[in-house]
Parts: structure tokens; sequence; C-alpha cells
């Protein structure tokens, strides 16, 4: 079970990136929101198993993760509108 749990991981990272990319470089609203929301529900199982599974180390993963995403995108949305 824990030779999965690496890939598991990286594949939640990588999502994690191409969520953040599409925010910013997405043009169309609806068309990319609706993808933000399909990779989201796609997200969602994995989170729940990765913090079942890998317990603390899958949580803190999680947690990391989501924190960074969310902290690049407030940093990037918000640095324009401070000049």
């Amino acid at each position: 079970m824990d030779k999965l749990l690496f890939p598991l991981i990286l594949v939640f990272v990588i999502i994690n990136i191409v969520q953040t990319w599409l925010i910013f470089a997405g043009k169309l609203l609806i068309r990319d929101g609706m993808i933000i929301g399909a990779i989201e529900v796609l997200e969602f199982p994995l989170i729940i198993y990765l913090i079942s599974k890998g317990r603390v180390m899958g949580f803190l993963v999680v947690v990391f993760a989501e924190i960074a995403q969310w902290s690049i995108i407030a940093y990037f949305s918000t640095r324009s509108k401070m000049k």
C-alpha cells in the first residue's frame, strides 16, 4: 500500500498545479470554471484516500498543498491591485 501512496501524492500535487495554472491562464470563465470544478470532483476522493491511508503525513501533504495553492493565488491576485 505504501508503494501506491507516493504516486497518488504526486498526482495530487500535479492536480493542484494544474488548477492554479487554469485559474491564472483561463480566459473563458464558464469553460475554465467547469474544468476546475470537474478537477475538484476528481480531487475530493483522492484527498479522502490520502488522509485515510497516509495518516498524519497524508493529512499534512493535503494541508500544505492546499495552503500553498491558495496562497499563491491570493498573492498574485492582489499583487497588481496594491500598486
